[in-house]
C-alpha cells in the first residue's frame, strides 16, 4: 500500500538467520513485484558474525538475480560497530547512495519527444 507514494525499498536481511532467509526472500519478491521500477538497497546485516552468510550467499539466498534488469538494485553487506558510535564507509556510501536514488525519484522524468 505505500510502495506506490515510495522513492525507493530499503530491505535489511539478518546474514546469520539462515533459516528465516526463505521467509525475506517471499516476502522481498511480493514487495517488489508491487511496484517494477522502485530502486531496491538490500542491507545483509550481521557481516561480522561468523555464522553469516557471505555477500554472495545472501545474493543468491533471495534470488535477486530474478529481479528484473529494469530495476536499479544494490546489495551492502553491513555491521554494526563494537561501540556503534562511528559509521563504517560502508554505511556512509549507502547514506549517499539512498540520498542520490531518492532524489532521481523525485525528479520529474521527461515526456516523449515530438517535434511539431
Amino acid at each position: 500500500m505505500y510502495l506506490s507514494r515510495g522513492l525507493l525499498l530499503i530491505f535489511v536481511v539478518d546474514s546469520a538467520d539462515h533459516n528465516r532467509l526463505p521467509e525475506a526472500k517471499k516476502y522481498l519478491h511480493q514487495l517488489i513485484e508491487t511496484n517494477p521500477i522502485l530502486p531496491l538497497v538490500v542491507f545483509a546485516n550481521k557481516q561480522d558474525l561468523e555464522a553469516a552468510y557471505h555477500i554472495t550467499d545472501i545474493h543468491e539466498a533471495l534470488a535477486l538475480s530474478e529481479v528484473e534488469n529494469d530495476r536499479k538494485m544494490f546489495l551492502f553487506g553491513t555491521q554494526v560497530t563494537e561501540n556503534g558510535s562511528e559509521i563504517p564507509s560502508v554505511m556512509q556510501d549507502a547514506k549517499d547512495l539512498i540520498a542520490q536514488l531518492a532524489a532521481d525519484m523525485q525528479r520529474p522524468s521527461p515526456g516523449p519527444l515530438y517535434n511539431s
